[in-house]
C-alpha cells in the first residue's frame, strides 16, 4: 500500500513530502534549540527550510522532466528519509544553501542531454556551483561533474570546456567587487582553504563505512540491472554516479567536525535507490522493502531522542 501511494507523481505525493520535510526540519530545530530562538534565528531557519523544501521540489521535478527514474516519486522519498537519517546535518544551513544550489547546477548539468542551449547551461551551472561555494567552499569540486556532463552530453567544442572559465570571470568580478563595497576585500582568501583532513583514516565511523558501502552497491546493482537495456537514462546515471562519487570523497577528506558532509551524496544516492526499487517487480517484495526503508530512520531518530 505504501510503496503503491509513492509509485505516482500526483500533487499529493508532493504535498506529503513536502510537509514531511518541513515538519521533519522545525521538529528538528527546536528540540536543538531548545524551544528557544533570537528572531535573528527565526529567520535563518525559516529561509533555510524554503531552501531545504525548494531542493526536494527541484528534484522531483528533475526526475520527472529528465525522466532519470520512472513515473513515480521514490527519489522524493529516500531523499527525505536520508535526511532524516543524517538529520544533525539539518542543523548546518550553510551546508542546506549550500546543497541547494547544487541541486539547481546540477539540474542544468542533466540538461545538457538536450542539444539546445548547451552553452548557456554551461555557464550557469558553472555559475551556480561558484555560488553554492560561498556557503562550503569545498563545492568547488563538482565542477569535475560538470566537465564529465560536457563529455557525456556534448560535441567536442572548445567554447563548452571554456564556459566554466567564463563564469569564473564574472563571478570574480561581481565577487570582488560586493567584497571591496562591503570592507571586506579578504572575503575570498578567508573563505577558500579547501582543507583536506585524514581523521576518518584515523578514527573510521563505522556507521559512515556502512553508508559508502550501502550507496556504491546500490550504484552497481542499479548499473547491473540497467546497464544491459536501452534505456534513455543510462549516460544520465553516469553522471549521477560522479556526483555520488564526488559527495563520498568530501565525505572521506572533509574535517570530520563539519556535521552533515554526507548530505552532499543524498541527491544521487537517491536516485540510485528510486531505480533500484523499480527493478524489483515483485509488490509484495517492494513493499518490504519501502516499509522497511522508513521504518530505520525513524527507530534511529527514536533511538537518538532518548540518549
Amino acid at each position: 500500500m505504501i510503496s503503491s501511494f509513492f509509485d505516482k507523481t500526483k500533487p499529493i505525493n508532493f504535498l506529503v513530502l513536502l510537509g514531511a520535510i518541513f515538519i521533519l526540519y522545525w521538529g528538528i530545530s527546536l528540540i536543538h534549540s531548545g524551544f528557544e530562538m533570537a528572531l535573528e534565528e527565526v529567520l535563518l531557519r525559516s529561509t533555510a527550510s524554503a531552501a531545504l523544501v525548494l531542493t526536494v521540489f527541484i528534484l522531483g521535478d528533475m526526475v520527472k522532466i529528465k525522466k532519470l527514474t520512472g513515473d513515480n516519486s521514490f527519489a522524493m522519498l529516500f531523499y527525505v528519509l536520508l535526511l532524516l537519517t543524517f538529520h544533525k546535518g539539518l542543523m548546518n544551513t550553510h551546508l542546506v544553501f549550500c546543497c541547494f544550489f547544487l541541486m539547481i547546477a546540477a539540474n542544468r548539468a542533466l540538461a545538457l542531454k538536450e542539444e539546445k542551449r548547451q552553452k548557456e547551461k554551461v555557464f550557469e551551472s558553472a555559475l551556480w556551483l561558484l555560488v553554492a561555494s560561498l556557503f562550503v567552499d569545498w563545492a568547488l569540486l563538482f565542477v569535475l561533474a560538470l566537465y564529465v556532463a560536457i563529455s557525456l552530453f556534448c560535441s567536442n567544442q572548445l567554447r563548452l570546456w571554456l564556459m566554466p572559465l567564463a563564469a569564473l570571470v564574472c563571478f570574480g568580478i561581481l565577487g570582488i567587487t560586493i567584497a571591496v563595497l562591503l570592507d571586506t576585500p579578504s572575503f575570498f582568501l578567508d573563505h577558500y582553504r579547501l582543507v583536506f583532513s585524514f581523521d576518518f583514516f584515523l578514527k573510521p565511523n563505522i556507521g559512515i563505512v556502512i553508508y559508502i558501502i550501502f550507496a556504491f552497491v546500490m550504484a552497481f546493482l542499479v548499473f547491473g540491472k540497467l546497464g544491459y537495456r536501452r534505456l534513455g537514462r543510462t549516460l544520465s546515471l553516469r553522471l549521477i554516479f560522479m556526483y555520488l562519487l564526488l559527495g563520498v570523497l568530501l565525505l572521506l577528506f572533509i574535517n570530520k567536525d563539519d556535521k552533515g558532509i554526507e548530505m552532499f551524496s543524498f541527491f544521487p544516492l537517491a536516485l540510485f535507490m528510486a531505480n533500484f526499487i523499480e527493478t524489483v517487480k515483485k509488490q509484495r517484495v517492494k513493499e518490504i522493502l519501502v516499509i522497511v526503508v522508513i521504518i530505520l530512520p525513524l527507530l534511529g531518530l527514536a533511538i537518538g531522542a532518548t540518549q
